[in-house]
């Protein structure tokens, strides 16, 4: 997949003309069908089109829209297959003309994993931004504040004080409640990527947390669930102090582990240890993080991953410690060719949790414990989610789904909102957050108030 980027651009939109099977439009095109075979998407037969092939066809279209698709090596760990894309927030709506170009990226074992996930994440950030037809509501308070729980109203009266224009009145957005599809307003900022100057408040924490695009509906919405579940975990963790566990040497999720290792680092020169911890919390729901040094100790990489099976989890999270060490390599040969002048803050907090001492920071090194684990033997995300749903409202945490899915795009997108959990990064520091750190003295004993991400 190689080629200037107007004929890769081009090339993206044959291909899914082909995968279509617009034969007027794709013709006998080689070049597109070894696109599609190097995808393995394969090519259209007679016949409708199933909702696979669809959104497989949206993503080569969304990636023809986009400014540059391109792949990258990962030194570490030659097996990764890399993507990145960068493209102009104007795709998704005249009301972010003049915004910076934004960059998404996309990892996995093969090219379609990897294709998939970063035009997906491209997809999913576009989804997210207002456009000129969003439907915002300026209500009283009679007309939202009965409709929410406890947890609920905490967030929005520490929103409602970060307002940037006090004395405006705020912009709400429609949410649905999972457990009865009850319909409520949020925040508008906390729900859509609004143009800065429209802002009632600077969101506390990314808005990409708890948004997902996906092949469906029940997909995309289990994954943008997964994602806050993760990050609690992970804020538990390592703002909250909670030692992690070890997972069980019989366990099946270890030989997962040592398999899709040997696949990725294949002997890579710069050989880096690598090991395994359950970061696993009351939820239940299986998390784990994998993490990554040099011999030394140094070079400190994670990755994260909540899945509703542990097996899934740990492949879920070294495959995203194999990206943050390939992001870390990046930010070593910017600041090599051209100085920490040319270092950006979030490369700084890259460097910064590099040189934590893996081998002597307490929070890296698993107890002799073993999590308890959520069953979850269903294998529909639709049964899953509401699975995981019903554990949250025994937590007393609620959780509210965002429909974002835009007809310009055509790939399903939704936003995940659970109040009650702790996210990371985040500006707001939840009851949960702060049972663990009363509980144990907080991370930072161990980890100097290094941010983990």
């Amino acid at each position: 997949m190689s080629g200037t980027e107007n004929s890769m651009q081009n090339l993206f939109a044959r291909a899914a003309a082909l995968l279509l099977g617009n034969e007027s439009d794709a013709g006998s095109d080689h070049d597109a069908e070894l696109v599609l075979q190097a995808l393995e998407y394969g090519v259209k037969s007679s016949g409708p089109i199933d909702s696979e092939t669809a959104n497989r066809a949206h993503l080569l279209i969304a990636a023809s829209r986009f400014s540059r698709v391109f792949e990258l090596a990962a030194p570490d760990a030659p097996g990764l297959i890399s993507f990145g894309a960068q493209f102009d927030p104007a795709l998704a709506d005249p009301l972010h003309d003049e915004s910076p170009m934004v960059g998404v990226s996309g990892v996995g074992l093969t090219l379609q994993e990897a294709f998939q996930g970063c035009i997906g994440e491209g997809i999913e950030y576009l989804s997210q931004l207002q456009t000129g037809t969003d439907l915002l509501h300026r209500p009283g308070i009679d007309d939202w504040a009965g409709k929410l729980g406890p947890k609920t109203l905490e967030l929005v009266a520490v929103l409602s004080e970060r307002s940037m224009q006090p004395g405006r009145v705020q912009s709400w957005f429609r949410a649905t409640r999972v457990t009865d599809g009850g319909e409520v307003l949020l925040p508008a900022d906390i729900c859509l990527r609004r143009p800065p100057a429209d802002r009632d408040f600077a969101p506390p924490y990314p808005l990409s947390i708890g948004s997902a695009a996906g092949p469906s509906r029940d997909a995309a919405a289990l994954h943008g669930l997964l994602e806050l579940i993760e990050r609690d975990a992970a804020s538990l963790w390592w703002r909250g102090g909670q030692l992690p566990r070890s997972i069980p040497v019989q366990h099946k999720a270890g030989l997962v582990a040592e398999e899709l290792l040997q696949r990725l680092r294949q002997g890579a020169a710069a050989q880096r240890r690598t090991w395994l911890l359950d970061i696993t919390t009351d939820i239940g729901v299986p998390c784990v993080a994998a993490v990554s040094c040099l011999s030394d100790g140094s070079g400190f990489a994670f990755g994260l991953a909540a899945r509703p099976a542990l097996e899934a989890a740990v492949r879920s999270a070294i495959v995203e410690m194999c990206q943050l060490e390939l992001a870390d390599a990046v930010v070593a040969t910017k600041r090599n060719e051209r100085g920490d002048g040319a270092l950006n803050a979030q490369d700084r907090i890259h460097l910064q949790r590099a040189a934590i001492d893996a081998d002597r920071c307490r929070l890296l090194q698993p107890v002799a414990e073993h999590g308890a684990h959520l069953p979850l033997p269903a294998t529909e995300a639709s049964v899953i989610f509401g699975l995981i749903v019903e554990r949250l409202e025994k937590l007393g945490i609620e959780t509210f789904c965002i429909e974002l899915t835009r007809g310009r795009f055509a790939v399903p997108v939704i936003r995940v909102i659970a109040p009650g959990l702790q996210l990371e990064p985040s500006e707001i520091v939840t009851a949960r957050l702060q049972d663990a750190i009363a509980r144990t003295g907080g991370g930072a004993t161990y980890t100097g108030g290094v941010a983990l991400i």
